[in-house]
């Protein structure tokens, strides 16, 4: 008896002395990208046995090929719920992988939402097609907001993010709140400042925020006065009645030559 306590009590304090290291470990891995993936019960029913003991042996990437590969057949068979199932097990086992999480959103807010929208044979009813197209609109939503938790420091993911807000949800607010944050991760595109702006200035109450953000960007000089901006800036000060000596945007008249249209 006192030899299986002593084995017990070895045991227990090699356990207490070991643990730290493991965690401090498991740590490292995680901040180095490793040790993140999420291997559930959803992606072994997606892989099945053998695919799950591979992806458990290292074989994440191929695992997460095949998934991708899958979800492009579900993608032409108009499969959407399988298609959604097959993507999140992918990007389960691949989360560092933005562009994973980026054509995943796509997939499912735009490829899948536009898709129910016009399919009047499976669902007569304009009302349900609507609901079941918002439904696919969140379900992106979702993926982007997932990925960002792997990634945060991804602006890719947050530009995504601010134009699935803007343009596919109509809620200008969280567009503006999320191409801010774009625009400050590393290698931002310089246009994100711009539509932190014309996000703004279609919320309502927000026309003065919308202004300074726009107005500090007119005076950094003629690369950032594109016509967009000039457009925003001259609605903004005439919305915010400035007074014309403080106005900073001057329309050019009728003889002068016109700039250059640009996208953005």
């Amino acid at each position: 008896m006192k030899k299986v306590l002593l084995l017990l009590g070895i045991m227990l304090a090699f356990g207490a002395l070991k643990a730290p290291a493991e965690h401090a470990l498991l740590l490292r891995q995680r901040a180095l990208g490793f040790q993140m993936a999420r291997l559930n019960l959803n992606v072994r029913a997606q892989l099945g046995q053998i695919g799950f003991v591979a992806a458990l042996s290292g074989f994440r990437a191929l695992m997460a090929d095949i998934l991708w590969i899958r979800a492009g057949v579900a993608f032409d068979q108009m499969a959407w719920p399988r298609m959604q199932l097959l993507l999140h097990s992918a990007t389960q086992l691949q989360p560092k992988a933005e562009l994973f999480w980026e054509m995943a959103h796509f997939h499912m807010a735009y490829d899948a939402a536009i898709a129910v929208r016009s399919d009047e044979k499976r669902e007569p009813l304009a009302a349900l097609r609507r609901k079941a197209e918002v439904e696919y609109m969140h379900i992106g939503e979702v993926f982007l907001k997932e990925g960002l938790t792997f990634n945060p420091e991804s602006s890719r993911l947050w530009e995504r993010l601010g134009t699935l807000y803007g343009n596919r949800l109509h809620d200008h607010s969280a567009a503006a709140e999320a191409f801010l944050k774009a625009s400050q991760k590393p290698n931002a595109m310089t246009y994100l400042r711009r539509f932190v702006g014309y996000e703004l200035a279609q919320v309502p109450g927000r026309e003065r925020e919308a202004y300074e953000v726009l107005r500090k960007l007119y005076l950094e000089g003629d690369a950032q006065r594109l016509p967009n901006l000039l457009r925003y800036v001259s609605q903004l000060e005439q919305k915010l009645a400035v007074p014309t000596a403080e106005r900073v945007y001057i329309p050019r008249t009728a003889d002068e030559p016109a700039q250059p249209q640009f996208n953005r």
